[in-house]
């Protein structure tokens, strides 16, 4: 594991001046922490989600990444902890709801699923993905008509070509077996 840059410094570096608990600037460690999810450094953008955490244990954005990292990697527990306790601190991003509604389809929790898709739906009701995964939890839970009307949903908003591909299969699969 890639030393993170935080890593036996006490604190937080920012162009040559360490950040105090006074004056925290976290949001471009986030981003930075973002970075090294997304090249596959999961560990070093814990430790750092982790490292910010401990200058504002009430950084709710950190909360929500971290949550989202820890999704990423099934480890479903610590990630929706930490989602729940984002949303506890006032965090309200679709995009962190969606997560959350992902992880309760994937451990079965189908009605908490569904209330997570609702409030993302609610704060961005243009965004394809959240219908397409609430329609697998109307599946699971035995509602066809429910899943079809949201794929329907997904395909009139236009979406690129592969995922369209993926939701017409879907669809079809779904009126075969009707």
């Amino acid at each position: 594991m890639q030393c993170h840059p935080l890593a036996g410094t006490g604190g937080i570096h920012r162009e040559g001046a360490w950040m105090s608990k006074e004056n925290p600037d976290l949001a471009p460690i986030c981003m930075r922490a973002r970075s090294f999810a997304a090249r596959g450094q999961i560990e070093d953008a814990l430790d750092l989600y982790g490292d910010v955490l401990k200058v504002d244990p009430e950084y709710a954005l950190a909360y929500a990444d971290r949550g989202t990292v820890f999704a990423m990697t099934k480890r479903f527990e610590p990630a929706m902890q930490d989602l729940e306790r984002a949303f506890s601190l006032g965090y309200s991003d679709s995009s962190a709801l969606s997560t959350a509604g992902t992880i309760c389809m994937e451990t079965a929790q189908y009605g908490k699923a569904l209330n997570f898709y609702e409030r993302a739906i609610a704060l961005n009701p243009d965004y394809p993905f959240t219908y397409y995964n609430r329609a697998s939890v109307h599946l699971a839970m035995g509602n066809r008509k429910a899943a079809i009307a949201d794929l329907e949903k997904c395909l009139r908003m236009g979406p690129e070509d592969d995922f369209k591909e993926v939701i017409l299969r879907r669809l079809k699969e779904l009126e075969q077996g009707a």
